[in-house]
């Protein structure tokens, strides 16, 4: 519209006009009565609701209102009041549950599957985010839904897992594993993984055994749930990878939750039960849900319980020779601290590299044990097993001193003579005065010098060495020890061949 030319002067228009024809423009009007109120209606609902609720910011915090409300304090009210439902509605079942044991919840139907539904969100909140829905697992953490664990899978396995947590140890590089022997072993220990088996004709099964691996995950290689070592025979792997082999690799140069290494493996557990996170009633149930995933142990029913809890009938019988309770005991302890995976069963050693305990001396055997607490024989796959056996070490050194003379091992020997000179090696011998404690030929006649004839070369030399370098300390060997630098091979070749 041109300036000054309104068509419709007097229809209270503003002059604005949209389309060509004038038909389209733009009016003066006052809204509707209506709307006028609904919007003074609205600026006084305003006023209101910012004098009553929590809205405006205000120097660094906000008006509070006069009704005193947060959606955080209505939130909680509101699961206070869901929780107060629950508590009536399921009491009986959340009380047999914090006073039943974990044993008679699985056996009872209507326990167990409360426990399960129950749980599924607590196990979402808490265990999901490492072990994966349903605990399918994730990478660097264990699958739950398996018949394979690290520690057990019985009811009083798991609960302890999530009761004071668990934590992982491999020492990096074991007995000083090269790169190379690394590579070969990790080869061989997938064949192991595909057959089920170890195969003590591959060459790299030496290296098993030298390297100390065997200690841990035993002679059958399928680990030891008392040190929570990994089956290494059932294709199962404790840090599966796209890259198996490079894997492997890794846990054996870089160690598991070895601090020092950045590249080491992480395997750490938190302790459930010492947070305030869950409660002891659902942790209980977690573990009911975790065992019933599809891998854990079973459970006795309860009359297999009765039936073995049911007195045998009495049969007279002719009254035998009470057992040395200290010598059971130490049994016990012997096998279930993992001793017997390096020092073989009874303490008769079927490796060379491991000494024979079976028969040693009573006080020798509990000096050794110190000394490794101690920190005086520095040894990584020894340190942690010796601090296991605190406040034992009578026990156990009682039943190994008590056994029967040690067999002769089978093993492959390693006392050939090459590498040594066996008439320079009891020269030394001799004129070094070893036989002042060791005896002549290394056959000692006092129980707290052991005796070094037929012991393998390989692990004398590596005796000599500590005793050199501080790893082993003792005031009386230590000075021998450096007087035989240069000599060791020739020693340890005399001693070994001395039948």
């Amino acid at each position: 519209m041109s300036a000054g030319k309104n068509p419709f002067p007097n229809e209270n228009n503003t002059g604005h006009f949209w389309d060509d024809d004038n038909d389209i423009r733009e009016l003066s009007n006052r809204p509707p009565r209506w709307y006028m109120f609904a919007l003074y209606m609205g600026l006084i609902a305003v006023v209101v609701y910012s004098a009553y609720f929590p809205t405006i910011p205000w120097f660094g915090d906000h008006l509070k209102g006069t009704a005193n409300w947060t959606q955080i304090e209505e939130m909680k009210d509101g699961v206070k009041q869901l929780e107060d439902y629950r508590a009536t509605k399921f009491a009986d079942l959340e009380k047999a549950i914090a006073e039943k044991s974990l044993e008679d919840i699985v056996r009872d139907e209507q326990l167990r599957n409360y426990s399960v539904r129950t749980a599924k969100v607590l196990f979402g909140d808490n265990c999901a985010a490492c072990h994966g829905a349903g605990g399918s697992g994730n990478e660097g953490f264990p699958v739950l839904a398996d018949d394979d664990w690290l520690y057990g899978g019985s009811l009083k396995d798991i609960h302890t897992t999530l009761l004071v947590g668990r934590k992982g140890n491999m020492p990096a590089r074991m007995a000083g594993i090269t790169d190379g022997e690394a590579d070969k072993l990790a080869d061989y220990l997938l064949k192991v993984s595909e057959t089920g088996k170890p195969d003590p004709t591959n060459p790299a099964h030496m290296l098993y055994l030298t390297k100390a691996c065997i200690g841990c995950h035993g002679a059958d290689m399928k680990g030891n749930k008392m040190m929570g070592s990994a089956n290494l025979a059932d294709g199962i792997w404790r840090f599966k990878a796209k890259d198996q082999k490079a894997s492997i690799v890794r846990t054996i140069l870089h160690g598991v939750n070895q601090g020092h290494d950045p590249m080491t493996q992480d395997a750490v557990m938190p302790a459930f039960g010492q947070s305030k996170v869950v409660s002891p009633s659902q942790l209980k149930k977690i573990v009911v849900y975790v065992h019933q995933l599809g891998g854990g142990e079973p459970v006795k029913s309860a009359e297999e319980v009765a039936a073995v809890k049911a007195p045998a009938p009495v049969v007279a019988k002719k009254a035998e020779a009470p057992k040395k309770e200290g010598k059971k005991s130490g049994e016990e302890l012997y096998t279930s601290l993992g001793c017997a995976g390096c020092h073989g069963p009874g303490g008769k050693s079927a490796v060379p590299a491991f000494p024979t305990l079976a028969g040693k001396d009573k006080n020798y055997i509990i000096e050794q044990l110190h000394a490794f607490q101690e920190g005086k024989r520095n040894n990584p796959l020894m340190a942690p097993n010796a601090m296991k056996a605190k406040g034992h070490e009578e026990a156990i050194a009682s039943y190994l001193s008590g056994d029967s003379k040690p067999e002769e091992s089978k093993a492959p020997s390693n006392n050939s003579s090459s590498g040594g000179d066996v008439a320079k090696g009891e020269a030394q011998y001799t004129s070094l005065g070893c036989s002042g404690c060791h005896g002549p030929g290394g056959k000692s006649m006092v129980p707290s010098f052991p005796a070094l004839a037929g012991k393998d070369k390989a692990y004398i030399v590596e005796q000599l060495h500590a005793f050199q370098s501080g790893k082993r300390n003792n005031p009386l060997m230590a000075p021998n020890a450096m007087k035989a630098k240069g000599h060791e091979e020739d020693i340890a070749a005399y001693l070994s061949s001395v039948k």
